[in-house]
């Protein structure tokens, strides 16, 4: 398996190496050719003592009150009998407005 490495010169001397996979990985070197050796002997060792896996989670629950609710206000005016003739209203003006063109 190929892993990424990236390798920082510091500036008092030697390499820096951090693994972007593995944000735990991290080892200091002299050289370039150490650097590298002694990042896959520390990749090898958390690999080797690590598993891969998926685990379910269950989706958040309601919020327990409405006023919790940022679109509490939706459906609020679904009992109200001018609602139907607004729409109406606004669907003739439409139809006129397209038949006019």
């Amino acid at each position: 398996m190929k892993y990424t490495v990236i390798l920082t010169t510091k500036p008092t001397g030697g390499i820096h190496v951090s693994v972007p996979a593995l944000p735990d990985c991290r080892v200091e070197a002299n050289s370039r050719d150490e650097a590298l050796h002694l990042a896959r002997e520390a990749i090898t060792q958390i690999v080797r003592c690590s598993e891969v896996t998926q685990v379910d989670v269950p989706p958040p629950s309601l919020p327990a009150s409405r006023d919790d609710i940022p679109w509490q206000w939706f459906g609020a005016f679904q009992t109200d009998a001018s609602w139907d003739a607004l729409f109406d209203d606004i669907d003739q003006r439409r139809q006129a407005t397209r038949k006019s063109r």
